[in-house]
């Protein structure tokens, strides 16, 4: 069918992800089929589409071609959120056309299909089980007969066709896929312990679409699908803003050139225990103290040992959080899909508002089973956030507790960060140091000293910048080593001396 202007007229599948993916949703007297293996999740996404266009005013006509009854498929479709027990034989009319099939073939079951769909002047026809009708064929010309068929009547009444198969799409091609006006396919894989489901739109006439495979999950809503994200955020290209954030560590915003620009995103990289989820509370409680919505999305601690930590450290995160001023969201390292995070992430951000965040551990993001995405994905994320105005630190961890060489972990990410913050540990004689160091910033010129800082009772304290003699120590110079033996230990693990005696042989390079 053609609206008023010419253009042929969309019908929306009522699934948010998949309309993305079909840049609108598919077309109205349209064949699309759906293929996938049993268990892909056909019906129910079949179904999820058919009770989606009856609240929207439409009228189905499903039929099945398969022993499984109507009952039986009605009785696991009431765990679905989206099934209304109201419409099964009002707006939604289930049909078993298998005996019409083996008795009289296809031209029976066109004859049925025919006049069901007249008598319920249905808008949307599915038919389960379409590798059936292949089979019960008499040949592929009277396939293809079939299926012209059926394209030539449907049009005429602006009914809408979603052919459901479990045949494989491969190199041999089907007469089916050759005639039909678009493709779904459904696919699942295991990589190692994790089960993963893709969807792919390999063919949709008249109209661009999202290639490539996109994520999918079943849930009691039916199929959440999430196009690949990368492919669908839009960006205008801003830039951040001008003003300067505290990040409520008031000489750590002094180090920093007076602050951290807003619309910026840092990198706080460190090793475990150099206090780096603390740094994240005092700038997302520093905002709240200035009416600014936060957010701590993270991987380590669960909201309530979060709250705890802020508020023992007095940050008043709990009261923030019931004044609606700060939002925690928390998930496992190795639960999420990148693209489910991202989604979740940018819809929490939109709907609180926020404009602070806190990505407490880019372990999460690394999660994901396909690695080569990161960089892609993530760089459109933080471009994202900064169309937001949302002011962004995220955590990562050093592999190595006493590293002096600063790596980090995921590559091609570094360029990403407007910003970058180093916490180290250091040991001397004994005693543990935590030390600060600025080695990245855009739009302002930082302090280039070493910092010793604390953990004290308010959480993160900047003491002094550390001196020459100490600043040795921290290039490998530990006390009795010469300094030709420090010039070799740059990067390498600083180990600790067993002798106060200056020694004069050349000493063994560190790991």
């Amino acid at each position: 069918m053609s609206s008023e202007d010419g253009q042929l007229e969309r019908m929306r599948t009522g699934v948010v992800g998949l309309d993305t993916i079909l840049d609108g949703g598919i077309f109205r007297g349209g064949i699309y089929i759906v293929s996938g293996k049993p268990g892909a999740g056909k019906t129910i996404l079949s179904n999820q589409i058919a009770y989606g266009h009856v609240a929207s005013g439409g009228r189905v006509v499903y039929a099945t071609l398969l022993a499984e009854t109507h009952e039986r498929m009605l009785a696991q479709l009431r765990g679905m959120s989206y099934f209304d027990e109201r419409a099964v034989g009002t707006s939604v009319t289930y049909l078993n056309g298998l005996a019409a099939i083996t008795e009289g073939g296809l031209k029976e079951f066109l004859q049925l299909l025919r006049g069901v769909v007249r008598d319920h002047k249905a808008t949307l026809l599915v038919i389960d089980g379409m590798v059936t009708a292949g089979q019960l064929a008499k040949s592929p010309i009277d396939y293809k007969q079939f299926i012209g068929d059926l394209q030539s009547w449907v049009a005429a009444f602006g009914c809408t066709v979603l052919f459901l198969t479990s045949a494989a799409i491969g190199l041999e091609v089907a007469p089916e896929h050759t005639m039909v006006d678009g493709i779904i396919e459904l696919t699942s894989e295991r990589i190692r312990m994790r089960h993963l489901r893709h969807l792919a739109v390999t063919k949709l006439r008249g109209s661009a679409f999202i290639e490539g495979q996109h994520v999918y999950r079943i849930t009691p809503d039916g199929l959440d699908v999430y196009p690949r994200m990368e492919l669908q955020l839009e960006i205008d290209g801003k830039t951040p803003r001008h003003e300067k954030l505290t990040t409520g560590v008031p000489k750590l915003d002094a180090v920093m050139g007076g602050g951290i620009v807003g619309g910026s995103t840092t990198l706080v990289l460190g090793s475990s225990g150099t206090g780096k989820t603390i740094l994240g509370l005092h700038f997302l409680a520093a905002g709240a103290e200035l009416g600014e919505t936060g957010l701590h999305f993270g991987f380590y601690e669960p909201p309530p040992a979060v709250l705890a930590k802020g508020d023992r450290l007095g940050m008043r995160l709990s009261e923030h959080v019931e004044g609606g001023r700060l939002a925690v969201k928390w998930y496992r390292a190795a639960e999420p899909h990148l693209d489910i995070l991202v989604d979740d992430l940018l819809r929490i951000v939109r709907e609180k508002k926020v404009r602070r965040l806190f990505i407490d551990g880019f372990v999460g993001f690394r999660s994901s089973p396909y690695p080569e995405r990161i960089a892609s994905v993530f760089s459109a994320v933080t471009d994202a956030l900064v169309e937001m105005g949302v002011t962004t630190l995220i955590s990562d961890e050093t592999r190595e507790l006493y590293d002096q060489e600063v790596e980090i972990p995921t590559r091609n990410v570094s360029a990403l960060f407007h910003n970058i913050v180093f916490l180290r540990h250091l040991e001397r004689d004994g005693e543990l140091l935590r030390l600060v160091s600025v080695m990245k910033t855009r739009d302002a010129e930082p302090d280039r000293k070493l910092w010793q800082y604390e953990i004290a009772d308010t959480g993160v304290r900047l003491l002094a910048p550390f001196g020459a003699s100490e600043s040795s120590l921290a290039r490998g110079n530990a006390p009795g080593v010469p300094a030709s033996a420090a010039r070799e230990r740059i990067g390498k693990r600083a180990r600790p001396s067993t002798s106060r005696k200056p020694s004069h042989k050349r000493p063994k390079k560190g790991r």
